[in-house]
């Protein structure tokens, strides 16, 4: 699973909020946004920034390419 996609799904479910109730306030289908919170379906740049909205997560709560990097090496 996508690094981003963690991110979103984790803090969706902190908040204890469903799918169905994060596409209606992302004005998104929530057959779709299923499919792309699992895996299934690519998100899109204008998806990402939309969710990040609606959850109140900014750049700093998503990891940087270095910071993956460096958790893939440490799991080596």
């Amino acid at each position: 699973m996508q690094n981003y996609l963690v991110v979103i799904n984790d803090r969706r479910n902190q908040i204890g909020m469903t799918i169905r109730s994060l596409a209606r306030k992302a004005k998104m289908d929530d057959d779709l946004l299923g499919k792309t919170l699992n895996g299934k379906r690519k998100m899109t740049a204008s998806e990402l920034i939309m969710l990040s909205s609606v959850l109140g997560l900014t750049l700093e709560d998503f990891p940087k390419e270095t910071e993956v990097k460096d958790t893939a090496a440490a799991a080596l």
